[in-house]
């Protein structure tokens, strides 16, 4: 169904009442008792935040997808269909479905929208796989990790032996990787190794006890029963203010605004601050610098009264701790309260969350296990085929620099290629004058090794902090032609407003949206993602503000090599040119 992009609407949050209608049609359909499943399960079954959007795809196909806040898919339906469950959805609720064994390579063909043969299935099968039921498909290595969705094509309880059987036993609906998949690009969601894929029941019995006796025994400790399960009832109005507790938990605004107030207050009494100074480097080096160590979603300047941050300046202002003035669409700070005023003599001072992070052990940077790994690989050309063939190498494999020179030196050996008076330069033969281009004659060792993998085909892959080998990592994860660096780009828009600009940062494993809200803490400013304007196939997050070097501390901070960022100011060439 999702072989190519579904190209879906744009998504609508659906009201609660629909969304309990929804959560009890899925539970009647998959059979899953809900008044026995705490409403914890029922959040992972379908998310308190439910929106929908219509779609409809190349190959014809149209229907619903049902996404959490995140923009994650967790449902979806065609028109005159019953709703599937996403693979999102069965990590979260693995239990929901019966599943099929299949062998780990079927599934990167069923990736490619292949339907699961009846061969390709590995015996014995749950009882509920019976015709026409909706299934999960796992691998033998993973059999709790299902990886497809799809609808049962026959009765599959009735085999014992699959060997020398035909036909299509899963009509695949939904696997890992298809259209529905990549949908999924505002946060990171890695595939789980291992599930639970038992229902989580409540033991109904045990609190009804409680309820009567007004105590539970375990073990020799009588325990009080809480006032909270006595008086639970699964109500429209508790699904309403679920999430009631993470508010109250949240800190007041008149807390943030104080926060907010004595960061200001300690700047001016602790920092040496250069005067004039832009409102973004002022709030992000010195105000933002300031706040306690408290965690940036509790403590950030969308969360005080204020807002924004100029609306922050000018009630400090009011107060007379600093003077600002505007240029262009920007506020630059030209003068703070003096030191020796009463109220910033007698401020008692408080810990900062830079102290916080740096009382912390700070990995070192020869510690390459926190890194990303960044490694080049080549692929044989048909310059190249007669030379693997006649190192009985494979023509198909991605080799790297190292193992290439073995190959080189080995064949340099076996045709006996070396000068004989100059033993480190090589005599080219035909063979290798078609890989490296370089023309008959005799060439330094250096020269023919670095000319006959340059005239291969390159690809490269990057490794997570933690992976140490290529091996058995999915095809998905090499990409054709040399690795990209993240660029990072202050510039100028028109009406003098500096705006900072990143891109290249997905294949760093980086979502746009997790990128975009940690930009907005860590520079005070708002945060933007849209198609780059040069390649619209990139995704580009501006903030505002002249961050190039608080974002590419940031990148390190992340375990990305310093060679692979870059960063460009515009703003300072432009400058110079005056």
């Amino acid at each position: 169904m999702f072989k190519k992009h579904p190209d879906p609407k744009a998504s609508a949050n659906i009201k609660s009442s629909e969304r309990r209608k929804l959560l009890s049609n899925i539970c009647n359909l998959y059979s899953i008792p809900q008044h026995q499943i705490s409403r914890e399960t029922e959040q992972r079954i379908l998310p308190l935040t439910t929106k929908q959007a219509t779609f409809k795809s190349p190959q014809g196909y149209s229907g619903t997808i049902y996404y959490n806040e995140n923009e994650t898919p967790t449902w979806f339906k065609s028109r005159d269909s019953q709703i599937y469950p996403s693979l999102f959805t069965l990590w979260n609720a693995p239990f929901l479905l019966p599943t099929i064994k299949t062998h780990p390579h079927v599934i990167q063909i069923l990736s490619g929208g292949a339907d699961l043969m009846l061969p390709g299935t590995i015996p014995p099968f749950d009882d509920r796989a019976v015709k026409g039921s909706i299934v999960g498909i796992v691998d033998s290595k993973n059999p709790t990790v299902i990886k497809a969705v799809g609808r049962c094509k026959l009765n599959m309880t009735q085999f014992d032996n699959v060997i020398g059987r035909t036909g299509i036993a899963v009509e695949v609906l939904h696997s890992i990787g298809d259209g529905l998949y990549d949908l999924n690009k505002l946060v990171d969601i890695e595939v789980p190794e291992e599930l639970d894929t038992d229902i989580p029941i409540e033991e109904k019995e045990q609190e009804e006890n409680e309820h009567d006796s007004g105590e539970v025994q375990v073990g020799e400790t009588q325990v009080e029963p809480e006032v909270e399960e006595v008086q639970e009832a699964p109500s429209s109005a508790d699904n309403d203010d679920s999430d009631l507790a993470e508010k109250l938990a949240e800190l007041s605004v008149d807390q943030v605004d104080n926060f907010f107030k004595r960061a200001m207050i300690q700047a001016i009494k602790l920092d040496t601050i250069e005067l004039p100074i832009s409102s973004s480097n002022f709030m992000s080096n010195h105000v933002l610098k300031n706040l306690p160590p408290i965690s940036p979603e509790l403590c950030n300047i969308k969360k005080t009264s204020w807002k924004k941050t100029i609306k922050f300046l000018k009630a400090m202002e009011k107060s007379k701790y600093i003077v600002t003035r505007k240029k262009g669409e920007d506020v630059v700070i030209d003068n703070l309260m003096d030191k020796s005023n009463p109220e910033i003599v007698e401020f008692i001072t408080h810990k900062v969350a830079s102290n916080a992070v740096n009382s912390k052990p700070t990995p070192s940077k020869k510690d390459k296990s926190n890194e990303f790994q960044v490694v080049n690989l080549y692929k044989p050309t048909n310059n190249s085929r007669i030379f693997f063939n006649k190192v009985d190498a494979d023509y198909n494999k991605l080799y790297k620099s190292p193992e290439l020179k073995v190959l080189l030196e080995k064949y340099i050996k076996l045709q006996d290629l070396p000068h004989k008076k100059q033993p480190k330069n090589i005599v080219l033969d035909d063979t290798l004058n078609t890989a490296t281009k370089l023309g008959l004659g005799v060439y330094p060792r250096d020269k023919v090794s670095k000319s006959f993998i340059d005239h291969l085909s390159p690809f490269h892959v990057i490794l997570k902090p933690g992976e140490t080998s290529t091996e058995g990592l999915e095809n998905s994860r090499f990409t054709k032609g040399s690795p990209p660096k993240i660029s990072i780009i202050t510039d100028m828009k028109i009406g003098r407003k500096i705006v900072t600009k990143v891109t290249h940062f997905e294949q760093f494993y980086i979502k746009p949206h997790i990128l975009a809200d940690e930009l907005k803490v860590k520079c005070s400013g708002s945060a933007t993602i849209a198609p780059c304007i040069q390649n619209p196939n990139l995704i580009e997050v501006t903030v505002q503000g002249p961050h190039g070097k608080l974002i590419t501390e940031m990148f390190q901070q992340k375990g990305i090599p310093s060679s692979f960022i870059e960063f460009q100011d515009n703003v300072k060439s432009k400058k110079k040119r005056k």
